[in-house]
């Protein structure tokens, strides 16, 4: 199923069976399923859902090589300043895939702009990212917990997945970020992303009721 939504972006919500020792609930394995947004009732209003760390999935590496740094600081401080608007304090960027990172001559970028870390990750196989990153690691006891740590440190698994491109494809850049993540999609090509659909992109996060996989009963 896909819901289509009036205006943008499009609205995705998709979970994917996996344990965690903490008190989220579990989805269907591999469900992707309609996320609509019912009325609040106003006995029992929604509580808007916290926004930390936000994720940005758009663009090909080819691109991403191609941008001066003039470009990155301007692209780096948009994201911030939104984020920072709605209270994030981390925005991790990832390609949203083509070539491998071990491809490209780009380093990783991290910046710190309007009290947001924003991370840069010229990665675009999530599979290999995370193999690596477990390759790099010693003396660790490898559970949910723990490669979570590793791949997001204080951050933390990230609460909303923002996606540039059409709503029936996800980006092979990320793996792990889809499990328990919202998922919004922005029809814009990376170039293309501004403020304005930014902070569209966001907006439609609080107005969900986050269920961590779990389903509407």
């Amino acid at each position: 199923m896909q819901a289509t939504c009036t205006g943008e972006p499009y609205i995705l919500r998709r979970t994917k069976h996996r344990s965690h020792r903490g008190t989220r609930p579990v989805g269907n394995n591999g469900k992707v399923f309609d996320r609509i947004r019912r009325p609040r009732d106003v006995k029992n209003p929604v509580t808007p859902p916290l926004l930390r760390h936000v994720v940005v999935a758009g663009g090909e590496l080819d691109e991403w090589v191609a941008m001066s740094s003039q470009q990155w600081d301007e692209r780096i401080s948009l994201l911030a300043g939104v984020a920072a608007a709605h209270g994030a304090r981390w925005v991790s960027v990832f390609p949203f895939g083509s070539r491998s990172a071990s491809e490209t001559t780009m380093e990783p970028i991290v910046r710190e702009v309007s009290g947001v870390r924003v991370s840069v990750s010229p990665h675009a196989d999530g599979r290999r990212r995370i193999a690596d990153t477990l390759r790099g690691s010693t003396g660790v006891v490898f559970d949910e917990r723990s490669v979570e740590e590793l791949l997001h440190g204080e951050a933390g698994e990230p609460d909303l997945v923002v996606v540039l491109g059409p709503p029936d494809r996800l980006p092979p850049s990320l793996v792990w970020e889809l499990a328990y993540s919202e998922l919004v999609f922005v029809p814009v090509d990376w170039s293309d992303l501004d403020a304005d659909r930014f902070d569209d992109a966001l907006g439609v996060y609080f107005g969900r009721e986050r269920r961590f996989g779990g389903v509407d009963e």
